[in-house]
């Protein structure tokens, strides 16, 4: 890379982004995605690569977070795929695990965050979020291209994988356990019980509520600053002593809660996959409502 530097490890400014597009040793990820909620059920994440064709950002490759990121015969939706799959994707774009990933996607923002937790669980070393949205890069008039640019294939081989996966075992097992923290990351409305939900309302019982929506300005698809959001994870009750578990309905705004208590310095910290659409299949899994 040049002289410049990142604004953060795992957060880019779009500046920074613009003065680098031609350097090789960074390659960017577009994974926009439509989004149709369809309760009780899962929501439809649905293909933009038509839109990508017509304009990203310079270098970009496309990926989306369901088709490319997530495993179809998983047992419940959005499951995580398995890490050769990733290895695989990531070899045919011409990405290999020397280079920095820079992801960025549209006002469907927890998916960007979704496909930067997979990558990361799969061994990817260097992955880090563009600072806004497309539509803010654009907004900005910052550099768009059409088409599609090829890279030679690689040859990826992943790093160890970071073991921040909560199975429904997991989840059981924590429901006695003080020193585990369960964070519900959908919003207020629904960890009440009301609203949309996968299958059966409610929360799981002695979740915290933390709604991803409240981290995120998801017109610009920036965080909020991080001292509020801070805040925000102190007065639910998150403590950095605990074992934090983040879920949600399908493991999707769970991946910004995650990503936010990361960059701040909570350690000990998992995704537990399957969320609500898993745990509501099981009459026999409590959920508490208000």
């Amino acid at each position: 890379m040049n002289n410049s530097e990142p604004v953060s490890d795992l957060i880019v400014d779009a500046n920074w982004l613009a003065d680098n597009l031609l350097d090789s040793s960074i390659r960017i990820i577009d994974t926009r995605v439509g989004f149709e909620p369809r309760p009780p059920g899962p929501s439809n994440f649905f293909q933009m690569k038509d839109e990508f064709l017509k304009s990203h950002i310079p270098g970009s490759t496309y990926l989306h977070m369901v088709d490319d990121l997530s495993d179809p015969e998983g047992l419940f939706a959005f499951a995580m795929p398995h890490q050769s799959k990733v290895w695989e994707l990531l070899s045919l774009a011409g990405i290999n695990n020397q280079q920095t990933i820079i992801l960025y996607g549209n006002s469907v923002t927890s998916s960007t965050h979704r496909c930067w937790w997979v990558l990361k669980n799969a061994g990817v070393q260097d992955v880090r979020l563009l600072d806004i949205n497309f539509e803010k890069w654009t907004h900005l008039d910052m550099p768009v291209e059409s088409g599609e640019t090829r890279f030679p294939v690689s040859n990826f081989i992943g790093g160890p994988e970071e073991h921040w996966t909560a199975t429904k075992q997991d989840v059981i097992d924590s429901l006695d356990n003080p020193t585990v923290t369960l964070v519900n990351s959908l919003s207020a409305e629904q960890f009440a019980g009301q609203g949309q939900h996968y299958g059966r309302p409610g929360r799981i019982p002695g979740s915290i509520s933390v709604p991803a929506s409240e981290l995120i300005d998801f017109s610009s698809g920036k965080f909020r600053e991080w001292e509020a959001i801070s805040s925000i994870f102190e007065l639910a009750g998150a403590d950095k002593q605990d074992k934090l578990i983040t879920y949600c309905g399908g493991g999707i705004a769970a991946s910004t809660t995650f990503f936010a208590l990361h960059v701040l310095g909570f350690s000990n910290l998992s995704l537990y996959d399957g969320s609500l659409l898993e745990w509501g299949e099981d009459p026999d899994l409590p959920l508490e409502l208000d």
